[in-house]
């Protein structure tokens, strides 16, 4: 009677435990549900509804972009070789005429773009620009 007894025991205990879950399931699905329905669309959200397109729309024409309209068409290598060369003469004039102003030219400017004041020995000051006391 006991062997009995603790079958049914075992099996009421896993009737039991399966009902519970299946009701803690039941509740889990019923939850989600309801979470779903809370993002249902409204009646107020309705818009009006989009037009329908035509059958027959007319193509749409493709507009060049602007840089395609100034693209200058490309070189050869010797073309670009020399445009190259030319600018690096300019750039070279440039410099040269650059490096003649007194401020690269004359030593009494030590760098600076106006030539440092002499100041009597007492109130001289550090120069920031050369690292020199004038």
């Amino acid at each position: 009677m006991v062997a009995y007894f603790q079958q049914v025991y075992n099996v009421s205990a896993l009737v039991i435990f399966v009902v519970m879950y299946l009701k803690g399931l039941f509740l889990t699905i019923v939850l989600v549900f309801c979470g779903f329905l809370t993002f249902a669309q409204n009646s107020r959200d309705v818009g009006a509804p989009a037009p329908p397109r035509p059958q027959y729309q007319a193509e749409k024409k493709k507009t060049k972009k602007l840089s395609k309209l100034f693209k200058k068409e490309p070189k050869s290598d010797r073309e670009a070789f020399w445009a190259r060369q030319e600018e690096v003469q300019k750039q070279k004039k440039k410099e040269a005429k650059l490096a003649e102003k007194p401020e690269y030219s004359n030593p009494l400017y030590f760098g600076h773009k106006k030539p440092p004041k002499k100041r009597p020995v007492g109130k001289r000051k550090f120069c920031k620009v050369c690292h020199i006391v004038h």
